[in-house]
């Protein structure tokens, strides 16, 4: 388990599913997380499970100090020779929007990628209204590195796609201020 100063990460277990479920079902959180409502399709437990257990072996859950669930993070696009990997996270309970557990969970799981996988760049992706995100990853030392046009289609309308990236020597000059 990686502990911070008011998150944990701990793996997923099956009693998880439940509550993922509800999340990427609820509009808020997928408005955010992808800008993907209304979901084309809703998604199943069994999607949920498959989803969580086959296809997102790197994901993980975050709790509170107390072991609540109110969040996943995780790592994909994992390029060995470059070092590098997508990072990604969402806080599915809205109780814990805007108080410090997304950029908690970040700065934990950042260094856990740094320092035991080696990873030398992180990357991650949002879409250009999802400010909160874009705030909380430059607090890290994400750069934005570039837009992808128009590839988010929200309630009728088109927004561009926010690339960002860190280097590891960039956070840890952040980090040891």
């Amino acid at each position: 388990m990686l502990n911070g100063d008011l998150a944990q990460i701990r793996p997923l277990e099956i009693n998880d599913l439940e509550n993922l479920y509800e999340w990427y079902n609820e509009h808020d959180f997928s408005y955010w997380v992808s800008g993907n409502w209304p979901l084309v399709h809703f998604l199943r437990r069994e999607d949920i499970e498959r989803k969580m257990y086959e296809e997102d072996e790197n994901r993980y859950a975050i709790t509170d100090q107390k072991g609540n669930l109110i969040g996943t993070i995780g790592f994909d696009q994992v390029n060995i020779p470059a070092r590098s990997a997508r990072l990604y996270i969402g806080i599915g309970l809205k109780d814990y929007w805007g108080k410090g557990y997304g950029l908690d969970s970040l700065t934990i799981f950042i260094k856990y990628l740094f320092n035991q996988w080696n990873f030398r760049r992180l990357t991650a992706e949002t879409w250009q209204n999802n400010l909160r995100a874009i705030a909380c990853y430059r607090k890290l030392g994400f750069i934005i590195e570039g837009k992808l046009r128009e590839s988010y289609y929200i309630h009728g309308e088109y927004y561009d796609g926010i690339l960002l990236g860190l280097l590891k020597q960039d956070f840890t000059a952040i980090k040891d201020k």
